[in-house]
């Protein structure tokens, strides 16, 4: 008799939020790099720091919707509010929270989590 192998119900999460994180430094360093060539300045962050939070939480949600292959909508948006709390932990920590742009991101996030968890539940390849 085979032993069946039992998977965590955190893994989908971790793995989302690890592909999500990973991508959204690829895009803000592409985007600070942009930022240095031009010579602009550095309240213009905003312009990199959003997409790539956007992003970011879209594969996050997907990667974690492709593993579950459950429950999308959950799934993904729930991705989204775990990738945005440590950016607002770390804004509030800095003191870098500005008026309208932190929940402008934490809906970008949830949003774009949820549409990457129903994403990657419908993918049609199963890895």
């Amino acid at each position: 008799m085979r032993k069946r192998r039992r998977n965590s119900r955190l893994a989908p999460f971790g793995a989302g939020l690890a592909a999500g994180y990973l991508l959204t430094a690829g895009i803000a360093a592409a985007g600070a790099l942009i930022m240095w060539i031009a010579g602009a300045d550095g309240g213009l962050s905003w312009l990199a720091a959003v997409p790539a939070a956007a992003l970011g939480s879209f594969l996050c949600g997907r990667t974690a919707g492709k593993m579950r292959r459950r429950g999308g909508l959950k799934t993904g948006a729930l991705c989204g509010v775990l990738y945005c709390l440590p950016l607002i932990v770390l804004s509030l920590i800095f003191g870098q929270v500005q008026g309208v742009l932190l929940p402008v991101k934490l809906a970008l996030c949830i949003g774009f989590g949820a549409a990457g968890g129903v994403a990657g539940v419908n993918s049609q390849d199963k890895t």
